[in-house]
């Protein structure tokens, strides 16, 4: 049956929107969809947009909630205007920002973590970024289905055809993540996507449809092309497009043709709110940060404030007051206020985020950013800066505003300004829509209506990204060279602008994938490569490409097929975007198996968190080893000579004899040299038994080999490998050294570990550990290094190590201090912020350890541990107060620190090499890239 209605949804930031069109009065137009909602507990009201805020009812709320008909769709959950309204007092049992959450490339996306660092919430009932994307759609079809859906069969969400928007800029990855949140949502299958800037364009397009309104706002436009930039800032990104408007000889209308779109750019009206609480908090009386309820309620009042202000004309002396609620026992004596004024919050905002530059300004790339709960937000804030990054000198005529943020007409004003001043005076013309707002939701949906209707103007444009695989090749040289002489470049498999379901096929590359095995490719993506064609070859830098998840396969041959030799098929890749946006790419094999080309589909590991962490060389097979192909052979056959079913080398000499044979020092292998190692010394696993000398140099060779556990595309595969040492357990459990070794191995490879191997290693040992004896010295390193362990287990961690530091102030500590400052440290080398333990942790262990001698050669390592625990980072979720950090100033200074040892308790200090090889305990391997 035909759908009735052309739905356009507007999933934002801040807010939501639905649109629509109905087939049977299409002359109505687009309508907006009236929202019911709880606006308090006790009242339902309706309203155009449903804000993007989710909170979890205590026990008092849910019992004090209507049974209004909205009322059936939350279990323990309220959603939009309540949700808002009550975040501001309790941050800790609200979602907001679940968008940005979504294409933050970081993290994994579909792991509960939301609300962000609460402890009021249990971990198993909280949200994935995913599933809180996904309970704001299933509430807009609950509250279509309680309405409109009501009248008919024919009119449930589900038979509609629907358009769900995102940022042009959003990544394959955060659009399939977008999809699976509608999915999730019971949307029909065929929902599609379409770029927001694109919907706010077609929301003009709807009511500018005549040859006579393009006329007179273009009025060259029979003589050259035209350049329109819509520009979309709103709660939480800023997107810029670029459309091309050209006359096509016989057609009245023009066709309109997207050129560029922009990076994502992570930066919108929550970050001129967080800016405007930081002045307002720094006016407060009194030294100490607000607590995350008081910041809570800072940042809600500055919100409406800026709304006030951007809004409204007043004189620049006019102030305005925000009153904080305390949680003292006298509310009125708790209460703290504090004053801006209409001058102090504009100039802010102006000059903050929207300062004059020149046409070729450039965003600055400090590493010292405003970075409010865990996002990575832009670190230069001047949204005029990455406008022009966009622009390039390139001429606009006429400018699109969309976005909540820019609803304030002062803000539109100074982009057209600046835009004029970028093109020698002269000033595009300004698109208007209505309610900038809703104006997303309204394209969308007569987006999706257009297209069965004729004589319509469309947006061509296909792939608004292009996309590369990284591989090795081997260029051709003059000389032959001793040394390995691949090269990593990037191929692109699709270029920007390729129209969907037209596969490009890359030929010529002379690839291969291995097969009966599992294999990764890393990923990128940009979006401002325009000149690149499928099969090109490029070089990486960091401004052009956006790195994505890896994409993985398992090229299994089918029942009956020789396994060929070297055991890997020439392949071409192949790629296209499917009929909803989607990304696909295909390994094809080059000849025939069994009778036909097989076909491998490359899938994003959207599990992989693509930012801190992650290698700065992954992914492709046969990276450079460093070293010849023969000695890389020769080192594989010692292995074997070494625990092969006939040994003729002495186990003990094993790392020695590989560096004579590599001619490297160990401290210079590389990660591919030391994994390719691996892969020969995994097979002998189980002849570890030979003798406690056997496996003890396999161990130790094991972990050598395979530290710190990620940093090569199959480390997750070598690691499942791995893990049967787990499983088997030790051959020879009862030598002391082996037992030593066996932790060792375990700390060094942690990073490859997931939640689940290292809870099973921590439940396994902490009764030894906590016994701290002189067996327990290796465990607790062990059990430190582990940051996927839960906060309860770190933090009963810290409290052992804390008091066993305290024992043992005159004698040997070494195991629990290392152990301390791991679990203590600010930065976690690869668990990312949730392994942070609270500030209040890292008061409790120093005001224990505070009146001990740490110049004695025993404690000396606390002074380090302390500065990795108090440093600055810039976050509010994880700074320890600031009168905390002056009495660790002061005793790490006292007890002979250097000035450039104790510089991150003075201001920020981005983490380096020396940091990240002390925390790891050892040097990482040559070409790791670790960044915290």
């Amino acid at each position: 049956m035909a759908a009735r209605y052309f739905i356009g949804i507007d999933l934002g930031t801040s807010n939501c929107a639905l649109s629509y069109i109905d087939s049977k009065d299409p002359s109505a137009g687009t309508q907006v969809f009236s929202i019911p909602q709880y606006a308090s507990l006790d009242s339902v009201c309706e309203a155009n947009s449903l804000p993007s805020f989710a909170y979890y009812l205590s026990e008092s709320e849910q019992s004090a909630l209507g049974g209004d008909a909205v009322g059936e769709w939350n279990s323990g959950r309220v959603v939009g205007l309540l949700a808002r309204e009550l975040s501001g007092a309790d941050a800790a049992r609200s979602i907001s920002s679940a968008k940005s959450w979504l294409c933050h490339g970081g993290i994994d996306r579909e792991l509960k973590l939301l609300p962000w660092k609460s402890e009021q919430i249990e971990d198993a009932d909280k949200c994935s970024p995913v599933e809180a994307s996904a309970a704001y759609l299933d509430y807009l079809r609950f509250a279509w289905d309680q309405t409109i859906g009501s009248e008919d069969k024919q009119s449930l969400f589900e038979r509609q055809e629907i358009v769900i928007t995102v940022p042009a800029s959003f990544d394959t990855v955060a659009q399939r993540l977008t999809l699976d949140a509608a999915e999730q949502a019971h949307y029909p299958k065929h929902t599609r996507l379409l770029e927001e800037p694109q919907a706010a364009f077609y929301a003009w397009l709807e009511t500018h449809g005549d040859a006579s309104d393009w006329s007179q706002v273009f009025g060259d436009l029979g003589e050259r092309p035209q350049v329109v930039c819509v520009c979309d800032i709103g709660g939480g990104t800023s997107d810029f497009s670029l459309f091309e408007l050209s006359r096509v000889e016989g057609e009245s209308l023009p066709q309109v043709r997207r050129i560029a779109v922009s990076n994502h750019i992570l930066l919108g009206g929550d970050n001129i709110d967080l800016a405007l609480a930081h002045m307002a908090e720094a006016k407060l009386s009194g030294s100490s940060a607000l607590s995350g309820s008081g910041w809570s309620q800072l940042v809600a009042q500055c919100r409406g404030l800026k709304e006030r202000v951007l809004s409204t004309e007043g004189p620049d002396s006019e102030p305005f007051t925000i009153a904080l609620a305390g949680s003292g026992g006298s509310l009125f004596d708790s209460v703290q206020t504090v004053t801006l004024t209409r001058s102090e919050m504009t100039q802010t905002v102006l000059e903050g985020f929207f300062p004059a530059c020149a046409a070729d300004a450039q965003p600055a790339n400090t590493v010292a950013g405003l970075r409010e709960i865990g996002l990575p937000y832009a670190q230069d804030s001047a949204i005029t800066h990455h406008l022009a990054d966009f622009i390039r000198g390139r001429k606009v005529d006429a400018l699109l505003f969309n976005g909540g943020t820019l609803a304030a007409g002062k803000l539109r004003e100074r982009l057209a300004d600046q835009m004029a001043d970028w093109q020698a005076g002269q000033r595009p013309a300004i698109l208007a829509n209505a309610s900038l707002e809703l104006a997303v939701a309204r394209g969308a949906a007569w987006y999706r209506a257009s297209l069965s209707r004729e004589h319509v103007t469309t947006i061509e444009g296909g792939s608004g990204h292009s996309f590369y695989i990284e591989v090795s090749y081997s260029p051709k040289r003059g000389k032959k060279k001793r040394r390995s002489s691949s090269e990593t470049r990037l191929v692109c498999v699709l270029a920007q602008g390729s129209p969907m379901e037209k596969p490009t096929r890359v030929t010529g590359l002379n690839l291969a994938l291995k097969v009966n095995m599992p294999v990764q490719f890393q990923a990128y993506t940009s979006t401002c490569r325009e000149g690149d064609q499928g099969g090109d070859l490029v070089v990486k830098n960091e401004h052009d490409f956006h790195k994505l998840p890896v994409m993985q396969t398992m090229a299994q041959l089918p029942v009956g097929a020789e396994l060929p030799e070297g055991g890997d098929v020439a392949i071409e890749l192949e790629a296209r975007l499917n009929s909803l946006g989607l990304l696909r790419v295909n390994c094809v094999s080059v000849r025939r198996i069994l009778e036909e080309n097989r076909v491998w589909r490359l899938e994003f590991n959207l599990r992989q968190a693509g930012g801190p962490g992650a290698a700065d060389e992954t992914a492709a097979p046969a990276l450079d080893t460093g070293v010849s192909s023969e000695d890389l052979e020769a080192s594989k056959a010692w292995i074997a000579d070494t625990f092969g079913p006939d040994p003729t080398e002495p186990a003990s000499k094993l790392l020695k004899a590989l560096e004579r044979i590599s001619h490297l020092n160990r401290r210079e292998w590389n990660v591919p040299f030391i994994r390719e190692l691996w892969q020969t010394h995994a097979s002998y696993l189980t002849r570890r038994d030979l003798s406690p000398e056997h496996e003890l140099a396999w161990l130790n060779a094991a972990g050598f080999f395979l530290r710190p556990g990620y940093g090569h595309a199959l480390d997750p595969y070598f690691i499942r490998s791995l893990w049967a040492v787990y499983e088997l357990d030790l051959a020879h459990a009862n030598n002391k050294a082996n037992r030593e070794q066996y932790f060792l191995l375990w700390r060094r490879v942690a990073g490859g570990l997931d939640a689940a191997q290292q809870g099973a290693l921590y439940e396994a040992w902490i009764d030894k550990t906590l016994q701290d004896s002189k067996q327990s010295y290796e465990p607790a390193r062990m059990l430190g290094a582990f940051e996927h362990i839960t906060a309860e287990q770190r933090t009963q961690l810290a409290h052992h190590f804390t008091a066993s530091i305290v024992r043992r102030e005159t004698s040997f500590c070494d195991h629990a201090i290392w152990a301390l400052g791991r679990v203590l440290n600010r930065v976690p080398l690869y668990g990312g912020e949730q392994a942070i333990l609270p500030a209040n942790e890292v008061q409790a262990a120093f005001d224990q350890l505070e009146a001990l001698d740490w110049s004695r050669d025993n404690l000396r390592n606390l002074r380090q541990v302390f500065v990795q625990a108090a440093r600055i980072v810039n976050n509010r979720d994880h700074d320890v107060p600031e009168d905390l950090r002056g009495r660790i100033l002061a005793k790490v200074r006292s007890s002979g620190a250097s000035e450039q040892q104790v510089e991150p308790l003075r201001q920020f200090t981005p983490i380096d090499a020396k940091d990240i090889q002390q925390l790891f305990g050892e040097s990482l391997p040559v070409g790791l890239r670790v960044s915290c």
